[in-house]
């Protein structure tokens, strides 16, 4: 369903807190072009009266080196006047992905606009950009902004993070839906039972409204450069390598998509869930607006509709605003990232089989992200590998290795590399103990988790790891990748499967350093991890790093 084809004006581009901020960082890269040092007197005003606006100024904002105690305090008519100076410079690929990165980079939704945002909301700002909005919008690098879905040309990234092996498969979609119904549902009840009333209480949740990440979801092709799903990820966590695979798609499938805000709002009016107690708190921050929210209800709109496409024109325009569905709801756009395609129905699409055209010849790929970014600034480029495509992690906490040290590997990847040893007890009986019961997931059962499974560990098995976290349950999908059992070392280690809350590998080890009755028995506990790609995790990592070292001491008395 298209509500509007027609191409954005300025007005709209720039009522949108994203569409604004896209132009003030086409606006700075113009005033830095050919600019020397302590030359570009707009980048300075914009960065001091940025940070005057910084809600969380003194907190995640501080000033500090040479004039910090005494800085500049330009006003924002003062940094729009210093604007108006600025040529507009011509348009390139690069520049505008390089904007675009920084603009998607730069959104938040559990938590007040940043100085930036608040700057370009502005009027005397909204006034200078406009002439930046009306040269992008002239350029034929957006003409495909506004452009409908295209069912032929969908991508699937999936960042290493999610897979670092074999195609993972993805529960059916139907199941996924009512899941996402019933624990959206479960959360609004408990929120209301819970949080409180005032909106302005320091509270977060689940800010987000795209549908749930266990459906397949997809981008365009760009030219030469990969999916815009590889480049364009909101609140980004520095991927590095990642899978592409080419989507088949029904040759009509039936598309919403959600080109303005009023196309967002008319999907809330066809099939909405009411979210205002879990989502008050941060949308009332993120927008300023009180009052009763909803989100749509992908799982009633599943009949109507095969996917719902966010449009670049549409991300723009609408995401991060309060957008009013009736004279008593509203609603935000929250945690999509532009051009995204979910897929609501099973039958409308799968991994492409075939050879496609104009795709770089291959239906699946494996690309790396490398060191120089456009024009040396936000980001970092994208580059199809010419390598076999194979996992970087897969079975690196292997439990056969005796010495194991990944601190020089991991370094530039973002893993946080650990290894811990407890005694566990002597002799034959403890040996004969511990090994036994490691191979049956005692380690975690022992340790307030539990295991869908009452097998012993296996090569390739895929395991429900159960835990409860700030009184919540939240499911752990793992596959093992390795298995050793010798007479003097017995243990596995597993990988996060999609929906996990951190990414990496874990390994536990039953060792002894002889076969005897006064040897003593060790388990040692291996892990590499780093932040999931999904929220709410990303945003939690910190706290979950803090519980993973509570859960470890569990972990090294389980065998006990």
């Amino acid at each position: 369903m298209t509500l509007n084809s027609t191409a954005m004006e300025p007005d709209t581009l720039l009522a949108g807190p994203r569409g604004r901020r896209l132009c003030l960082e086409l606006a700075g890269l113009a005033a830095a072009e050919g600019a020397g040092p302590g030359e570009n007197a707009f980048a300075s005003a914009m960065f001091y009266t940025a940070h005057e606006m910084e809600p969380d100024q003194g907190k995640s904002r501080v000033l500090f080196g040479p004039g910090a105690e005494d800085p500049p305090h330009p006003t924002a008519e003062e940094t729009a006047t210093l604007l108006d100076a600025v040529p507009v410079s011509p348009l390139t690929e690069k520049s505008l992905l390089t904007a675009l990165t920084a603009t998607v980079n730069s959104a938040r939704y559990w938590q007040e606009p940043d100085g930036e945002d608040v700057l370009a909301a502005s009027a005397p700002m909204r006034r200078a950009l406009h002439r930046f909005a009306e040269h992008l919008l002239a350029s034929p690098l957006v003409e495909w902004w506004m452009a409908p879905l295209d069912p032929a040309g969908q991508w699937a990234v999936t960042f290493v993070d999610d897979e670092p092996g074999p195609p993972v498969e993805l529960r059916d979609s139907t199941d996924t839906l009512a899941q996402w119904r019933l624990d959206t549902l479960a959360e609004e009840a408990r929120a209301a039972k819970e949080r409180p009333a005032d909106p302005a209480a320091n509270w977060s949740g689940q800010w987000w409204s795209m549908p749930p990440q266990g459906l397949r979801h997809s981008t365009r092709m760009m030219h030469g450069r990969g999916p815009v799903g590889l480049w364009l990820v909101e609140d980004g966590f520095g991927q590095e390598e990642a899978y592409v695979e080419h989507l088949e798609t029904t040759p009509d499938p039936r598309v919403f998509e959600i080109e303005s805000p009023e196309a967002w709002a008319q999907l809330c009016r066809e099939h909405a869930v009411e979210v205002t107690a879990s989502k008050r708190h941060d949308w009332f921050r993120t927008t300023g607006r009180t009052g009763r929210w909803l989100v749509p209800d992908w799982a009633l709109l599943k009949d109507k509709y095969d996917a719902v496409h966010l449009t670049m024109g549409g991300y723009l325009s609408t995401a991060g605003r309060a957008i009013a569905v009736d004279g008593e709801f509203s609603s935000v756009l929250a945690g999509w990232d532009p051009d995204a395609t979910f897929w609501l129905s099973d039958l409308a699409t799968q991994p492409s089989g075939s050879q496609v055209p104009d795709a770089l010849n291959s239906p699946r790929q494996r690309w790396l992200q490398g060191t120089e970014g456009p024009h040396g600034r936000e980001g970092h480029e994208w580059a199809m590998s010419t390598d076999a495509i194979a996992s970087l992690w897969r079975g690196k906490t292997h439990p056969g290795i005796a010495e194991w040290s990944l601190a020089g590997v991991t370094r530039s990847t973002g893993y946080r590399v650990s290894s811990v040893t407890g005694a566990v007890g002597s002799g034959t009986e403890a040996w004969d103990r511990a090994s036994e019961d490691v191979l049956r997931w005692a380690v975690k059962t022992r340790s307030g988790f539990t295991v869908n499974t009452a097998d012993p560990v296996a090569e390739d098995q895929r395991v429900q790891v159960t835990a409860g976290l700030w009184g919540v349950r939240v499911i752990e999908p793992v596959e093992v990748v390795a298995v050793v059992n010798t007479p003097d070392r017995v243990g596995f280690s597993y990988r996060t499967l999609p929906g996990h809350p951190v990414s990496g590998e874990e390994a536990f080890i039953v060792h002894r350093n002889g076969i005897g009755d006064g040897d003593e028995v060790f388990l040692t506990i291996r892990s590499l991890t780093r932040a999931a790609p999904q929220q709410p995790w990303r945003f939690l990592f910190p706290a979950l790093m803090v519980v993973q070292k509570l859960v470890r001491r569990r972990y090294l008395r389980a065998l006990r």
